[in-house]
């Protein structure tokens, strides 16, 4: 059981969970001045609680696939902690896939048919589609495979506004973290291409690393970290004008310093054991990032005065 909890990153999946029920109860929401008021969702509890569960089936058969075809590559960079063909079988793990991933696509549409929006339920097929393709093709491609785990991180977010009609006028903010995910999961991604540069050169996959070089590859994370601290400079001045000086705190303790921190520490880096660290911290960046939601609503209904 241990085995098959880390064969799905289980902690990954409550991440998603943790961040799906932030964007329902502390983003969309109404404030009247002085005080939040709960609109009236689409979905009830129970039937958010199903989305909640249909993103992270998918992810978690996502993450079975993919480990099911990077078993080789997988034997390279870290072969202490292979598990498929050495505590789960890949008959199994495959048999995993497919039931999470249809339970998956079946509970979306399910629910995209309740709200009378069946177009909805495409989104799951979608993400079904190309984590597939991402673990058999697009991985191996420069970029390609990337960008896909970003777009579906930044889509994680967006998802409970989609399934919530009546509230698309907070869009823009739910935007703002999708946006956010997407960058940092992106840099994470490189971050961990150079991580395992050894067996994806072994394997022929064509990371960023791999094509470019470690160097390059380090400027281009840089970069990114860069732009990323620009965008979240410019969400401060925003909470600046409108006094959300609790949540302009955070931002810069809990956010903007620890990516000053990941850009200085990625100049540095050069042996495996310092990108996974590298990836760690990436890692706990979006986790801040994530709850500043909730330091968000908290300081909404608790101004200074």
């Amino acid at each position: 059981m241990i085995s098959f909890f880390k064969l799905i990153r289980f902690p990954n999946l409550l991440m998603i969970a943790l961040t799906m029920y932030l964007v329902r109860y502390c983003l969309l929401v109404e404030f009247d001045g002085t005080g939040f008021v709960q609109v009236t969702y689409t979905l009830s509890n129970f039937g958010f609680f199903l989305l909640v569960l249909s993103t992270v089936l998918i992810a978690a058969g996502g993450n079975i696939i993919n480990d099911y075809f990077d078993t080789s590559i997988d034997a390279i960079n870290k072969p202490t902690k292979l598990i498929i063909g050495v505590k789960i079988s890949r008959r199994i793990a495959m048999l995993a896939h497919i039931i999470m991933s249809t339970l998956g696509i079946l509970t979306g549409i399910f629910l995209a048919w309740k709200l009378h929006h069946i177009r909805l339920g495409l989104i799951n097929i979608f993400s079904v589609t190309l984590l597939w393709y991402y673990s058999r093709l697009f991985k191996r491609r420069i970029l390609v495979g990337n960008i896909v785990i970003a777009f579906l991180s930044g889509l994680v977010p967006l998802v409970v506004a989609l399934f919530e009609p009546q509230v698309y006028g907070y869009l823009n903010i739910v935007l703002i973290y999708s946006v956010f995910a997407f960058i940092l999961t992106f840099i994470r991604e490189i971050i961990k291409d150079l991580e395992d540069i050894q067996g994806d050169r072994m394997e022929n996959c064509r990371t960023l690393p791999v094509v470019v070089g470690e160097t390059i590859t380090k400027y281009v994370v840089m970069g990114l970290a860069i732009l990323t601290a620009a965008f979240i400079i410019y969400f401060q001045r925003i909470l600046y004008t409108k006094q959300d000086y609790i949540t302009l705190l955070y931002a810069t303790a809990a956010v903007e310093i620890p990516l000053i921190i990941l850009i200085i520490f990625t100049y540095m880096a050069h042996s495996k054991n310092q990108y996974k660290n590298l990836s760690l911290l990436a890692k706990l960046i979006m986790i801040t990032g994530i709850l500043s939601m909730y330091v968000f609503y908290y300081s909404l209904n608790h101004p200074i005065s």
